[in-house]
């Protein structure tokens, strides 16, 4: 049986990160590093921005040629369809359909506002309400505890050695 080494990925851990900045400290000198710094953040954000735009142009192709797929495939099935048998409506019969018909009045009642119009007419359902009516709220005293019912002496309780657990006295409210 071979055993095959484990390959170790580089890691950039805090170590190597801090190691690196003594490196250009050195070799740029502290008046030069924050110059370099900023080019660095400018560049990163160029090669940022041309991949989000090359990212955002390719979404577009493939949506476009997506869409042209969709609508020759729309038109295929169209065509493969059997024509209609019925005949179109004309405009014509349509405006004389629609001349013809009488429109639907809904009763409707004046608003008690002035300058508001008129309202459509409520009227109250045949039916019974589906819930019924509400109840008078019934109100609730608090708990009496009537002393001569009580033990004076409570039996303690006894622990599995025998021995009586200790108790504690009642609360007498006075």
């Amino acid at each position: 049986m071979v055993i095959q080494p484990t390959i170790e990925y580089a890691t950039f851990g805090f170590e190597n990160s801090l190691i690196l900045m003594v490196l250009a400290l050195v070799v740029f000198g502290p008046r030069r590093l924050p110059e370099i710094g900023r080019q660095i953040g400018r560049l990163m954000y160029e090669i940022r921005k041309a991949s989000n735009d090359f990212k955002y142009q390719m979404e577009e192709e493939l949506r476009s040629v997506e869409e042209a797929d969709r609508r020759t495939k729309e038109a295929a099935q169209l065509s493969a369809l059997p024509p209609p048998t019925q005949v179109p409506a004309t405009l014509e019969s349509v405006a004389q359909a629609t001349e013809t018909a009488q429109p639907m009045r809904v009763p409707t009642t004046e608003s008690p506002y002035p300058g508001e119009g008129f309202y459509p007419v409520v009227t109250a359902p045949d039916a019974q309400a589906p819930y019924p009516p509400p109840v008078e709220p019934v109100t609730a005293s608090a708990p009496t505890i009537d002393a001569a019912a009580a033990p004076a002496n409570p039996v303690a309780p006894s622990t599995t050695d025998g021995a009586a657990a200790p108790t504690t006295e009642p609360i007498q409210h006075g």
